[in-house]
C-alpha cells in the first residue's frame, strides 16, 4: 500500500467514524423531563412554551411502556417538545408505593387538579399551568397525540 492508499483508506475510516457519532447522537438525543413543578413553571416562562405533563408507570403500566416507545421516543415528537414544549414528568414507580413519597403526592394533586385517573395521561398547560386540555384517546398513538398537541 502507497502512502497516497493509505491517507485515503484514514480519511474514509475519519469519515465513516464521524457519521456514526453523528447517528448516535442523533438516537440518543432526548428532551428534557423535569420532576419539579416549580422548575417546569419558571423553565416554560422562560421560554415561552407551554407545559406538557406526563403521568405514567413506565416500569409497569403496558399502556405507558407503548406510549414511551411509540411516542416520547418518537423523533417527531422529540422535535415538537425541543421546540414547542416543557416536559414535567410525574412517574409512579413499579413495586411497593409508599403513599407519603414525593411522587406519589405530586401524582395525587396533578390527577385531582386536572381530573383525570387513566395512566398514562398527558396534560396540556399554558406556561403558567392553567389547563388547556386533557389529550383523548390512545396515548401510545403518535399521530393521535400529535394532533392534539398541535391543535388548541
Amino acid at each position: 500500500m502507497n502512502i497516497d492508499s493509505k491517507y485515503l483508506l484514514l480519511s474514509y475510516m475519519l469519515i465513516v467514524l464521524i457519521l456514526t457519532f453523528d447517528n448516535q447522537k442523533a438516537f440518543a438525543q432526548t428532551i428534557e423531563m423535569l420532576t419539579e413543578w416549580d422548575s417546569a413553571l419558571d423553565l416554560a416562562q422562560k421560554e415561552n412554551k407551554n407545559i406538557l405533563i406526563i403521568l405514567t408507570g413506565s416500569e409497569w403500566c403496558a399502556p405507558c411502556k407503548k406510549m414511551d416507545k411509540n411516542v416520547i421516543a418518537n423523533p417527531e415528537f422529540q422535535k415538537y417538545a425541543k421546540n414547542e414544549l416543557v416536559i414535567f414528568l410525574i412517574d409512579l414507580p413499579g413495586g411497593s408505593l409508599k403513599i407519603d413519597s414525593k411522587v406519589y403526592k405530586d401524582y395525587t394533586h396533578f390527577k385531582e387538579k386536572f381530573q383525570t385517573n387513566a395512566l398514562p395521561s398527558l396534560i396540556l398547560t399554558e406556561k403558567n399551568g392553567d389547563k388547556i386540555k386533557n389529550l383523548k384517546g390512545k396515548m401510545f398513538d403518535l399521530e393521535n397525540v400529535m394532533k392534539q398537541l398541535q391543535t388548541k
